[in-house]
C-alpha cells in the first residue's frame, strides 16, 4: 500500500503527458497553408503570362539541344573514369585501385 501510491502519481503523470500529445495546435492551425501560398506567389513573375501567345524570345530550344546533347554522356563517362570506387568497412578496405 505504501508503494502504490507513487505508481499511481507516475502513472497520472506519464498518462497526462502522453494525452498531452493528442492536443490541438491551434497556433499552427492559423497558418496552415500560408507556406505555399508564399511560395507560389514568390514564383509567379507575371500573372498574365498564360494569356501572351507570342513566342518567347531568347535561346531557341533546338539550337540548345543539338549543342549540349553530344557531350551530355561524355560527361559521365569523364567522371566515372576520375573516381574509382573506394569505400572503408571498419578495418576493411575495399576499392578498384
Amino acid at each position: 500500500m505504501l508503494w502504490s501510491r507513487p505508481f499511481i502519481v507516475i502513472g497520472l503523470i506519464a498518462a497526462l503527458s502522453i494525452f498531452s500529445g493528442c492536443a490541438g495546435t491551434p497556433v499552427l492551425d492559423r497558418y496552415w497553408g500560408d507556406s505555399l501560398e508564399a511560395a507560389k506567389s514568390n514564383q509567379i513573375q507575371n500573372p498574365e503570362a498564360g494569356k501572351n501567345l507570342e513566342p518567347v524570345t531568347g535561346l531557341d530550344g533546338q539550337v540548345v539541344a543539338e549543342l549540349v546533347l553530344p557531350n551530355y554522356g561524355k560527361l559521365f563517362l569523364e567522371q566515372v573514369k576520375k573516381r574509382p570506387l573506394d569505400f572503408e568497412l571498419g578495418q576493411a578496405k575495399s576499392g578498384t585501385r
